[in-house]
């Protein structure tokens, strides 16, 4: 079953009424990142119970928790860098590691089986890189399997996995170093990242150095890229990413997760709320497009019919 989601602080830090937009919106899915503004992961008990009860009033179900886990630098050592949702103090692998933990915890308290992951903060690619990352993944994902729990690595610009190439290079190191604990460790592809990270062509090029069988979870963003590479975010489908194409193809490679909104668009014409709504309806128009073409469409719900 098909079906289409959204990270709740993408529509506003009152997560009671994130919820109730979902639904009126036809969706029934959310992913955990920030909470009443503040990160999931540091979040007191009684937040947490009430994000639950909140949640669970509307009917919602949990894609993953949404960590910033590996955000941060290989070394250990601290780094200046412009990134958003990252948690300072954490340097060491060994304080992500109990952010890691953390993020277990909280997989289970809401009922999710995945957690997002990251691959630490960008330096210059190359293949002993991609070894000494997937060697930490490996611990990773070693824990994680002891837990029940899945990891989708992210591909992000700030961090050293940011195109489909790369984050193909990096699997394919991580099934060097992770061995019997590979299947507690997959891909969460975002092309808009990739497309952001200088990637010119997400779909066809990068998601070609992908294993379609390896992707377990999937971001949709979009965007346009100026002469100076940065990017300014848009409705899927009206920015540089072949969608039609990408989301059409990982139907047709077996792909049957929850496509995740998380669309970053922010106008200045509209308010908050209307721009991600105007996503929504784009990120859903563009998924039943895709699927038409491979001869499927979806409910307003978001869920497959024949």
């Amino acid at each position: 079953m098909l079906e289409l989601g959204i990270i709740s602080d993408e529509i506003g830090d009152d997560v009671g009424r994130s919820c109730e937009l979902i639904r009126e919106w036809g969706m029934s899915h959310v992913e955990l990142r920030t909470l009443w503004g503040r990160n999931v992961l540091q979040l007191e008990d009684d937040d947490l119970a009430r994000a639950r009860d909140v949640i669970r009033a509307h009917g919602l179900t949990v894609t993953g928790i949404a960590s910033p886990v590996f955000k941060s630098p290989l070394s250990g050592e601290p780094q200046e860098v412009a990134a958003d949702f990252a948690l300072a103090g954490a340097e060491r692998f060994e304080d992500q590691l109990a952010l890691l933990e953390r993020t277990f915890e909280l997989c289970t308290y809401f009922d999710t089986r995945m957690a997002r992951v990251f691959t630490f903060w960008r330096e210059p690619w190359d293949a002993d890189l991609a070894a000494a990352v997937a060697d930490k993944l490996a611990i990773a994902a070693e824990r994680a399997q002891r837990a029940g729990i899945l990891l989708v690595v992210e591909n992000e610009p700030v961090c050293t996995v940011g195109t489909g190439r790369q984050l193909g290079e990096l699997d394919t190191a991580l099934r060097r170093a992770a061995g019997e604990h590979i299947e507690a460790i997959a891909l969460l592809w975002d092309p808009g990242n990739a497309l952001a990270a200088g990637e010119a062509r997400p779909y066809p090029d990068g998601y070609a150095a992908l294993d379609p069988s390896r992707i377990a979870h999937v971001h949709l963003k979009d965007a346009t890229i100026d002469a100076a590479g940065a990017a300014t975010f848009v409705p899927v489908g009206q920015g540089s990413v072949d969608y039609r194409g990408q989301l059409r193809r990982l139907v047709q490679d077996g792909y049957r997760g929850t496509f995740v909104l998380e669309p970053h668009y922010r106008p200045d014409d509209l308010d908050r709320e209307e721009a991600v709504r105007r996503a929504v309806e784009a990120a859903r128009s563009m998924l039943d497009r895709a699927l038409a073409d491979h001869g499927d469409t979806v409910a307003p719900g978001g869920s497959e019919e024949p």
